[in-house]
């Protein structure tokens, strides 16, 4: 078991706009090997704060016939919440909305992120069905791999902000959603 990172650690220079992504990413820097990425087995939740536990997911990189998917392998239960059932075992691109273009748009993250080998922050507007303020959603996106160069697997985070709690299922709520920042940060 390696050393518990503690809020009082963190710097937030870098763009990230949330402090828990923030003490994730830095976690997550502390896990690399000179030049390698992370691997899963470097990942210990129990080194990260509670809080934050919810809100992490951990998604396989499937590759097949040339084809890229990602399988979710374990979400926390504000994931759960936002579908209103556990998508564990499911592929991204069957499990999200196609609504105003979601769907896409979180696939194409992810793939962006495997082609850089970096991790991607986001930012995005995300308006529901019955939600009078566009809820604002800030995703972390960090490459894990097995032997250190290929990703095989995506340790993901999301904060949220919004006026009203949404409704259990909120995801296929999505009226519509807008990307306001995307940067990709420092391996």
């Amino acid at each position: 078991m390696g050393r518990t990172v503690r809020a009082e650690e963190v710097r937030v220079s870098d763009p990230i706009g949330d402090p828990g992504l923030a003490l994730l990413y830095r976690y997550w820097r502390g896990k690399r090997r000179g030049g390698l990425l992370p691997r899963r087995a470097d990942i210990d939740p129990t080194e990260l704060p509670g809080n934050l536990w919810p809100s992490l997911m951990l998604l396989d990189v499937v590759r097949e016939g040339g084809a890229v998917r990602f399988r979710y392998r374990l979400v926390g239960t504000a994931f759960t919440h936002a579908f209103a059932r556990d998508p564990t075992h499911e592929f991204l691109d069957e499990a999200l909305p196609t609504r105003s273009g979601y769907r896409d748009y979180i696939v194409d993250l992810y793939l962006e992120m495997l082609r850089i080998r970096m991790p991607v922050y986001s930012e995005n507007l995300f308006a529901l069905d019955g939600q009078p303020m566009p809820m604002v959603t800030k995703r972390l996106s960090l490459p894990l791999a097995s032997d250190g160069e290929t990703i095989d697997m995506v340790l993901a985070s999301h904060a949220y902000e919004y006026d009203h709690r949404p409704l259990e299922g909120y995801m296929s709520l999505n009226t519509g959603f807008q990307e306001i920042k995307r940067v990709v940060l420092e391996g």
